[in-house]
This record gives C-alpha cells, structure tokens and sequence, in this order.
C-alpha cells in the first residue's frame, strides 16, 4: 500500500507541476491570444469552420497517432548528419535605399529566408510572413536560424504598405518582429481569426484585415485574395486549428503572384490557377517534409507539380534554408524540386537570402547551397 500511496503523490505531483508549468508558459505573450467571445462567433460564420474549429477541405487532417510520434521521436531527439549546414548559409547584406525604389513598373521579390518576402509591385511594398526572429519557437533556445544576420536590419526596413500572413505558426509568425515592425507598417491582411494575435501584441484593429478563403480586397490600386490552403494552425496545445490557414493571390496592374504559405498538394492549386493565373511569379513551399505528414507539406515533386496547376511562369521554392523543422537532409528539398523542373524545362529562381527576383531580369540560378557544406580550405 505504501508503494501505491507514494506512485500515486507522484502522479499527482506530475500532474500539477505540468498545470502549474502549462498556466506559466500559456501566459506569455509570445503565444498570441486565440479568438475570443464575439470575434469567435462571427468566425463561426465561415464555411471553413465547424463550430469548434478551423478544417480542410473534406475535413482532411494530418494523421499523427501515438504509434507515429513515438516511432519518431527518437528521430527528432537525436541530431542526424545533413540535417542542418556545417556553416552558416550566405546572406546577401543590402542597404536601405535598395528599396526605396517606387517604380509602378518594377515586380521584385526579396527573399529574407525560409518564407519571408518583401515583395515590390506596382509601387508598393508588401511584406510576405516576415519570420525575421532568432528562432522558429516560443523561445530564443529553440529551432535557431541557419544564419542569424539579416539582409536589412528591421530598424532599417523602408515602410511597409502591407504585410500578409498565411497563419500563425512560429516560423511564419513571429512575435518579436511584429513588435520591432508593426510601427513601419501601414496594414496587416490575415486569415480568419489570426488578427486576434495581431491585437493581443499593440497591433490596432483598424489596421487588419481578416479574410476568408476566395474573399477578394482592394488595397491601394491592387487586389489581394486569399486562396485555400490545406494545413493546420496553432501556438500552443489549446488552441489548434482556432485559426485559418491560407495562401495569397496578389493582383497588380501588370503582374500577377502566387504565395503559398504552408500547404499540403491539394486540388486547391489547379482551381486557383484556372481563376487567376498565368503568375508571373509563384513562391511554393518544398520544405519540412516528411511522408508521415504529406497531408499538410507538399513533397518537392508535388511543389513543382502545384507550379505547373497554378499556371506559372517562374517558380520560386521556398519553406527552406533557414530552418530544421523535419527530418531530411537541409539540402534535399530543392535538390529534389530543381530535378523535377529540369526535366519539364521550368523556370526557377535560386537565390540566396538577401537577393531580389525581379520579373523581366535574368533570374538567379545559381545553385549556391553546393558549396555551404565543402571543407573550407
């Protein structure tokens, strides 16, 4: 019985270390605020949701059982050789005035690493899931960046028109730079629900706009819709899926872009194409996959394959190059991506952090990640 007594104290002393731990930790503003009250209820509305919760078309989900999680575990735990590079990638420093450029003509695409554009279109400067923080977590000590210096400080940015978020994960949603950022920006277009971060970090709720999937808006002489996409959302245990997930059509006077976010292949692709392609420029993730997970992060065939749906005419791989999140060698997504589109003869940009894609210039191709890993002499 003594035996007995002593397990049980110390299950139940687990037990409230874990509320007491779970309490702090949920308490920290890092972690946003999930919709609440009447906000919840307007979500409600959307066809997206179920009344409890946010879903993919056809209720799809990522299938993750127990027996799936432990059997990975113990490839999470221990660091495998590749996973990340043996040194820092390149990062291309730019000067501010690189962007102070308003030329309605220009349609160029600045890649800050992993998903994080600063796209420049009809004059305007929008800013694409700017992640510009030390780590893709809650905290500094977690999944740390490839290389922590930026192409541009965040203090050195020119003002932001726009920034457009695809959902709330932490390599997509970063608090630290909404709170070094919000000041430059002048509107932030989100999907359903994530505005409730937004605010919960100062951001005022005039300056965000919540959209569903096929909503449509002008934005100062451009139009911006968001598309389906289908993933999953969520910053902590409690609140999965309690916002949407999406990807971004942006519609200038003369040139058309596809935003990808996070997103599984899915039919999704060839509809958006049909009703707003051919894109000048399509950025598609190819990174952080797995097989265990294909529902919601597309394999590097099927990015290329979403590019052909979407009507494409440049494809820019991105989800990777700056972050550990999954399993494969940090090399293999667009190792993978590049062979498939060499043998359809598609066109796609490579460059490396810091450098711009501009429509109608050669396009950077340069396959720079052979040479991060070779033994410096």
């Amino acid at each position: 019985m003594k035996i007995l007594k002593r397990i049980a104290i110390a299950v139940v002393s687990v037990i409230v270390l874990l509320v007491i731990t779970t309490f702090f930790v949920i308490g920290q503003p890092q972690f946003g605020k999930a919709p609440k009250g009447e906000h919840l209820e307007t979500l409600k509305n959307s066809e997206q949701h179920n009344g409890k919760t946010f879903e993919n078309e056809g209720g799809i989900d990522v299938d993750m059982s127990i027996g799936k999680m432990i059997k990975l575990l113990p490839r999470f735990l221990i660091a495998q050789e590749g996973e990340s590079p043996s040194r820092p990638v390149p990062v291309v420093q730019r000067k501010p005035a690189d962007f102070q450029t308003n030329d309605p003509q220009l349609l160029s695409a600045t890649w800050f690493g992993h998903s994080a554009f600063l796209l420049e279109i009809d004059g305007k400067k929008l800013f694409l899931d700017p992640m510009l923080g030390p780590a893709a977590g809650p905290f500094s000590f977690m999944t740390k960046r490839f290389n922590d210096t930026l192409p541009v400080a965040i203090e050195d940015l020119p003002a932001i028109d726009a920034v457009l978020f695809s959902h709330d994960h932490y390599d997509h949603l970063d608090y630290p730079t909404i709170l070094a950022m919000k000041e430059k920006v002048g509107h932030f277009f989100v999907p359903l629900g994530l505005g409730s971060h937004l605010q919960h970090w100062g951001v005022a709720s005039e300056k965000i706009t919540e959209l569903d999937w096929w909503q449509e808006v002008e934005f100062q002489g451009m139009t911006l819709v968001s598309t389906p996409a289908q993933h999953f959302s969520g910053r902590s245990l409690s609140d999965r899926n309690a916002t949407l997930w999406t990807s971004w059509v942006i519609l200038g006077k003369q040139h058309r872009v596809f935003f990808n976010g996070d997103s599984g292949y899915f039919g999704g692709y060839k509809k958006i194409g049909e009703k707003y392609g051919p894109f000048d420029l399509c950025m598609v993730e190819c990174g952080q996959y797995n097989e265990q997970w294909s529902e919601i992060h597309m394999m590097p065939e099927q990015t290329h394959q979403a590019f052909l749906d979407l009507q494409g005419e440049v494809l820019m791989p991105i989800h990777w190059g700056m972050f550990d999140l999954a399993l494969h060698h940090w090399t293999d997504p667009i190792e993978r991506v590049m062979a498939a589109a060499e043998k359809a003869g598609s066109v796609v940009a490579t460059p490396r952090v810091g450098e711009s894609i501009i429509i109608g210039r050669p396009i950077p191709s340069d396959p720079w990640w052979k040479a991060v890993d070779q033994v410096l002499k």
